[in-house]
């Protein structure tokens, strides 16, 4: 058995392992490595759609590996055909730092993940409108097609003919899956999304584990506890762990993000605003569960919305315990008498409409006029909504990690400015998607492998 690290050694995230062994290779995780990206890139600097691969491969971004992209990106960039190299691809958890190259890859490797992490993927794609975001499904690229008046188009989404969805394969607990000469077994974890798992691979030669990312206090903490159980019985030769938190001690609790939610709101005289990772329903729990120990209504946006009817019971909340904020988009029409509803519904997304004349909507104008009675999920994408809401005595909960960045710094400069425009008050209440530093090495002296290969960390020293 043969282990390569193509991303996610010595750096948080980017995690994309290989696994060969015998005539069978499968990867773990297919990431994008944000310290690497952003050391090239940023949000006005992108990667060019038109050099295909050439940018990725030339900045280290990609690995160059045969028999694992995309046909119609290799022919644009002048290679020719290549055979399919990879058996399988197995997707610890929805996490861009985990999933989002799944883009560059052929159609025909099959994906085996959790339903919940199916899921989020199709609804990162279809709510999202990113160049690189084919992750449920495959849009043909490069292509042209005769119109009806016979000239050269090119494909687009709209071109069916030419989209397909990817082959996206459910793994359940204690259910092994051959691929060649591996077994793999899913086994759940808890971590800051839905649907987080680690995986155990057993072969002729010894047995290897991966932990994906982890966490023990969060709402469930149980199921990481299980998966130290499950890995010690494997005896494993390997295990690739992550080390996120490796060098701290402090210990999170999710119920204290709860209490410290609650105290917060139960002081604001105003409005509050809510900072927070979109995929977490969890958090997204803990938010609603401190909003309505202050009888206050708890509102989404319509991305959130959206994910958490896709999820339906896997989602820690209900839609109709929430309040969705429809927004001005476009022409800004929401609320006009004298605007037909048609015209009100083409300021938004096809995917946005449904959720437009649904009873448990709410729109800024009210947001305005009675402040006290909301807890608002939001993020920086939708402070431009501040201008229409005008808050007075708001605070903002900031509920997720610090800027790991140049671009997240420089973000975090320009909310607080906003902040600061409209007088808002910011405080802290968050914890952790990863387990401390603690809890890893206990993790590691329970699973008791014969060799430990650090990953998603920046300290593999400590190991």
């Amino acid at each position: 058995m043969n282990i390569q690290v193509l991303g996610g050694a010595k750096e948080i995230g980017g995690n994309k392992i290989l696994v060969n062994h015998e005539d069978t290779r499968i990867l773990l995780d297919f990431g994008m490595s944000f310290s690497k990206s952003s050391y090239y890139f940023s949000e006005f600097l992108q990667p060019r759609k038109s050099s295909s691969l050439r940018d990725f491969f030339e900045f280290d971004l990609l690995p160059d590996i045969s028999g694992i992209y995309r046909e119609d990106y290799l022919k644009h960039m002048g290679r020719k055909k290549e055979n399919r190299s990879i058996d399988a691809l197995f997707l610890s958890h929805a996490h861009m730092d985990h999933s989002a190259y799944i883009h560059f890859l052929r159609k025909d490797i099959p994906i085996y993940c959790t339903e919940p992490t199916k899921i989020i993927l199709q609804s990162i794609e279809e709510t999202g409108k990113g160049t690189f975001s084919d992750l449920y499904t495959y849009c043909e690229a490069f292509s042209f097609y005769k119109n009806k008046k016979g000239e050269m188009s090119r494909v687009n989404r709209r071109k069916e003919k030419y989209v397909t969805k990817r082959e996206y394969n459910i793994m359940e607990p204690k259910k092994k899956v051959k691929i060649g000469s591996l077994e793999v077994e899913m086994v759940p974890v808890d971590h800051s999304l839905p649907g987080a798992c680690g995986f155990i691979i057993y072969t002729d030669e010894g047995n290897l584990v991966y932990s994906g990312d982890l966490r023990f206090h969060g709402l469930h903490g149980e199921k990481s506890y299980k998966f130290i159980e499950r890995a010690k019985e494997a005896e494993p030769e390997l295990f690739l762990c992550e080390g996120t938190r490796i060098d701290d001690n402090r210990k999170d609790s999710e119920e204290k993000v709860k209490n410290e939610m609650g105290e917060l709101i139960s002081q604001s005289e105003g409005i509050v605003f809510v900072e927070h990772p979109k995929k977490d329903t969890d958090r997204v729990k803990t938010i609603y569960d401190a909003a309505k120990s202050n009888e206050r209504e708890f509102v989404i946006d319509l991305k959130l919305a959206y994910l958490i009817e896709k999820l339906g019971k896997m989602s820690s909340l209900d839609i109709k315990d929430t309040m969705i904020l429809i927004p001005k988009k476009k022409w800004g029409l929401i609320g006009r008498e004298d605007v037909p509803g048609d015209q009100v519904l083409k300021d938004y997304e096809t995917w946005e409409r449904d959720f437009i004349v649904r009873s448990n909507t709410v729109r800024c104008e009210e947001l305005k006029k009675n402040p006290k009675d909301y807890v608002v999920s939001t993020s920086l994408w939708e402070m431009n909504q501040l201008v229409d809401i005008q808050p007075k005595n708001a605070i903002w909960i900031k509920s997720n990690c610090e800027p790991f960045s140049e671009d997240m710094e420089l973000d975090e400069k320009r909310k607080k400015h906003w902040l600061e425009h409209f007088g808002i008050k910011e405080y802290s209440a968050h914890a952790s998607g990863h387990a401390s530093g603690p809890e890893i090495k206990q993790m590691i002296k329970e699973i008791d492998s014969k060799e430990v290969i650090p990953i998603h960390t920046e300290h593999p020293e400590m190991f």
